[in-house]
């Protein structure tokens, strides 16, 4: 079975799948004990731009909690890799969430990212409520949205009806407002009061930006408070707070402040400083 929708992050409630089929009650609970946090541990990310199948996959395979496929500042196609993080399974069934950061905000990007197996969506640039909305509704099927049904690689091996993949995609499918904007930051409490919203992904280089200073992965001064205030309110609303890190050590930085999700580097960076490393050994070595 696909395991898409498997790979749901964990805080939904259980009592709001009550009103699915027994065989699709077992099959989501089973999903939401993959990835159950162990304590308050945050879960880690791995960002993925390049457009390699095989190298995602490889990455993939090394235990992350989720990798998530950027198709705003990315290079490949959102498909084939996808395939290659559902391929990392372990021995047991296990894969990394797959999350896809849609381009726009638009109709289409959304429904070709969830058609093609994402579990969960980050939408960059929201700027307001209205927005975030529009992003709420475009991830759900009728009544609860407007999602168009076409779920062919989505839904490979659902053993179900139709309705209930309708109904389990609305209950399960996540989704992630960018917060990085100052138009965001003064709308925040209304944004994060937006029903069905998962949390917020927060972008430090767009917000240092908006908020008047250079960009960077690691916030400091002004930015950090902004962004310790986003993560006190998303918090309060009982959201999810996520946010992006270019190394570990400011990966380390952000789970300790409490974040649920932190990426711990970009997959070009990685191979970057590999190949740096290896040729200054052997250059070192000779």
């Amino acid at each position: 079975v696909d395991t898409a929708m498997q790979a749901l992050l964990c805080r939904r409630p259980r009592a709001a799948l009550r009103h699915l089929p027994p065989a699709t009650r077992a099959y989501l609970a089973a999903g939401q004990q993959q990835v159950a946090p162990s304590g308050a541990r945050a879960k880690i990310a791995a960002w993925i731009v390049g457009g390699s199948p095989l190298y995602t996959e490889v990455i993939a395979r090394q235990g992350f909690d989720a990798v998530v496929v950027d198709q705003q500042h990315g290079t490949g196609e959102v498909v084939p890799l996808l395939q290659a993080i559902d391929a990392a399974r372990d021995a047991a069934g296990n894969a990394p969430l797959a999350v896809v950061r849609i381009e726009e905000l638009s109709d289409g990007a959304i429904a070709k990212a969830l058609d093609a197996g994402a579990a969960a969506l980050i939408c960059p640039m929201i700027n307001s409520v209205e927005e975030c909305e529009a992003f709420v509704r475009a991830t759900k099927f009728p009544p609860a949205g407007h999602r168009s049904y076409g779920p062919h690689r989505a839904a490979l091996g659902w053993e179900g009806s139709r309705g209930d993949w309708t109904r389990a995609s609305n209950a399960c499918v996540q989704s992630f407002a960018m917060l990085e904007t100052r138009g965001a930051l003064e709308d925040l409490d209304a944004i994060l009061s937006v029903d069905g919203l998962s949390g917020i992904f927060i972008g430090p280089n767009d917000l240092g930006l908006a908020l008047g200073h250079d960009p960077t992965d690691s916030p400091e001064g002004e930015v950090l408070e902004a962004v310790r205030h986003a993560l006190r309110l998303a918090h309060a609303h009982g959201r999810q707070a996520a946010i992006f890190c270019a190394d570990p050590a400011t990966a380390r930085r952000m789970a300790d402040e409490g974040f649920d999700l932190v990426v711990a580097g970009i997959d070009l960076g990685w191979a970057a400083s590999g190949a740096a490393s290896a040729l200054a050994g052997v250059r070192g070595a000779s």
